[in-house]
C-alpha cells in the first residue's frame, strides 16, 4: 500500500487540490482517478494496489504552490519582460476583439480566444486544439459536466466557446496529447496553465506537442453546485435540464438554460452570478494569486472598463512570450482588431480580479495559517496579510460560510 504522504493524495488531503487533472492525465499507471461531485467538483483517489510511487503526480502538481519569481524556469527563456505585481510579465498589451462580426457577436468577450484558436489552426502553428466543452463528463457526473475535448476543425473550435463557470479537469486529457502524436494548443484558467507548464518541465514531450497555452482570466471558478442553485432561483430544476451555456451571445451575455422538454430560460450576467451562487466555489482557488494566467503564451479576458460599456465584447489581451506575440502578428487583421494598451488601464480593468487575488488571497491564506492548515507558496508573489487584507478574508469566509448555510436551505 501507498501511504498519503508519497502521492498527491497528501495534496487532496490537504485541501491544496487545484482540480486541474495534470495527476491523473500523467500518471504512469493510471493509479488516480477523479470523481465528480456537486459540492465540491472532484475527489481525487490514488489506488494504491497499482501505484509504484513514482513521484510523477508530486511532480507535476500545482497545489502546493509554485516560483512566480523571474528565475522560474518558464520565465528564463523569455529574457526580459516587464513584469509588475498582478499584471506579470508581458511583451505587448492590446484591448481587442475578433475581426468577424459573428464570431465577436456569439463570444463571451469579444470571441478572441476562438478566433485566436481558429486562426493557429488556420495558419498551420497547431494541428488540435484542447477545450472545454460541456456534457460527457466522468463517470456520475450530470450531462451538464464541463469535460476536457480535443478538436480538429474550425466548427468544433467554435462549438466550445463561451465561459463555462464550473471545475473542469481539464488536464486529463495531456494523456491524449502524448498518444496522439500533433501540435496541440491548451486554453485554460490559470491552474490548468500552471499544471501545463510543471508537466512540460518534467515531459519534454509536451514541450513539442503542446505548443501554445492560451491562459483565460479567472477571478473564481465554481462548483457544480453553483449551476444547480443559480438554475433553481431562475425557476429551473436542475435534473429537468438538457443544456446550459453560461456567457454570450453579445456581452455580457448570460445564462441559458433548456430543459428535456424544450423549455428555455434566460437570464443576464452577471445578475444570475450573485452572492447565492458566487460562493460555491473550490477551497484552493481563494488560496491561488494567479488570476490573469501569468503562465500562458497569451491570456485573455473581459475588459471591464466604462468606456467599453455597451459593445459588442472587449477582452483583454496579453502577449507573454515570444511564441504568443508572434502568433498574434502573424494572425493579424485577418483574425483581430488590436488597439494597443497601457499596463495601468489593464490593470484597472481587473480591478475585481486584482481584490479577489490579493486581498482576499492573502487573508484567506492568514485564516488557513492560523486553523494551522497547509498553504501553497508562491516566490514572487506577496502573501503576507496587512490588517485589511485579514478583514477582507474574514468578510470572504462568513460570507461564503452564511451563503452556504442558507442555500442548503432555501435550494434542496
Amino acid at each position: 500500500m501507498v501511504g498519503p504522504d508519497h502521492t498527491v493524495a497528501r495534496v487532496f488531503s490537504g485541501g491544496l487540490c487545484m482540480q486541474c487533472g495534470t495527476c491523473a492525465g500523467l500518471c504512469p499507471r493510471g493509479s488516480i482517478t477523479l470523481a465528480w461531485r456537486s459540492r465540491s467538483g472532484f475527489d481525487l483517489h490514488v489506488d494504491g494496489s497499482t501505484c509504484n510511487q513514482c513521484g510523477t503526480c508530486l511532480e507535476v502538481c500545482p497545489g502546493e504552490g509554485l516560483d512566480f519569481t523571474g528565475g522560474a524556469w518558464w520565465r528564463e527563456r523569455e529574457g526580459d519582460t516587464p513584469s509588475a505585481d498582478f499584471l506579470g510579465p508581458w511583451r505587448g498589451l492590446w484591448f481587442g476583439w475578433a475581426a468577424d462580426e459573428a464570431t465577436r457577436f456569439k463570444g463571451a468577450s469579444g470571441g478572441v480566444a476562438t478566433a485566436i484558436v481558429q486562426g493557429a489552426l488556420a495558419t498551420g502553428a497547431i494541428d488540435a486544439a484542447l477545450l472545454v466543452g460541456m456534457g460527457g463528463g466522468p463517470p456520475g457526473a450530470s450531462a451538464l459536466a464541463a469535460t476536457p475535448v480535443v478538436v480538429r476543425s474550425a466548427d468544433q473550435i467554435a462549438a466550445c466557446r463561451g465561459s463555462k463557470y464550473s471545475a473542469v479537469a481539464l488536464n486529463t486529457a495531456l494523456r491524449r496529447v502524448l498518444d496522439e502524436p500533433g501540435r496541440y494548443a491548451l486554453v485554460g484558467l490559470p491552474c490548468h496553465i500552471q499544471g501545463l507548464r510543471l508537466a512540460q518541465r518534467h515531459h519534454p514531450a509536451l514541450r513539442d506537442r503542446v505548443v501554445l497555452a492560451l491562459g483565460i482570466f479567472c477571478g473564481l471558478t465554481a462548483v457544480p453546485r453553483a449551476t444547480e442553485i443559480a438554475a433553481r432561483r431562475a425557476g429551473v430544476d436542475p435534473t429537468e435540464l438538457a443544456e446550459v451555456s453560461y456567457r454570450g451571445p453579445d456581452w455580457p451575455g448570460g445564462m441559458r438554460l433548456v430543459t428535456r422538454s424544450g423549455g428555455v430560460r434566460e437570464v443576464p450576467y452577471p445578475d444570475y452570478f450573485d452572492r447565492w451562487v458566487d460562493v460555491w466555489v473550490p477551497s484552493r482557488c481563494r488560496l491561488c494569486p494567479d488570476a490573469l494566467a501569468e503562465l500562458a503564451d497569451i491570456s485573455v479576458g473581459d475588459a471591464w472598463l466604462d468606456r467599453f460599456a455597451g459593445t459588442p465584447g472587449v477582452s483583454d489581451v496579453i502577449a507573454r512570450t515570444d511564441i504568443g506575440a508572434a502568433l498574434l502578428d502573424e494572425l493579424g487583421a485577418e483574425w483581430l482588431t488590436l488597439t494597443e494598451a497601457g499596463p495601468g488601464e489593464m490593470v484597472r480593468s481587473q480591478r475585481e480580479a486584482r481584490r479577489v487575488k490579493r486581498n482576499v488571497y492573502r487573508g484567506r491564506r492568514w485564516l488557513r495559517t492560523l486553523a494551522g492548515r497547509p498553504v501553497p507558496e508562491y516566490p514572487g508573489v506577496q502573501s503576507t496579510a496587512s490588517w485589511a487584507d485579514r478583514v477582507a478574508g474574514l468578510r470572504d469566509a462568513f460570507r461564503e460560510r452564511v451563503f452556504h448555510a442558507l442555500g442548503d436551505l432555501r435550494y434542496r
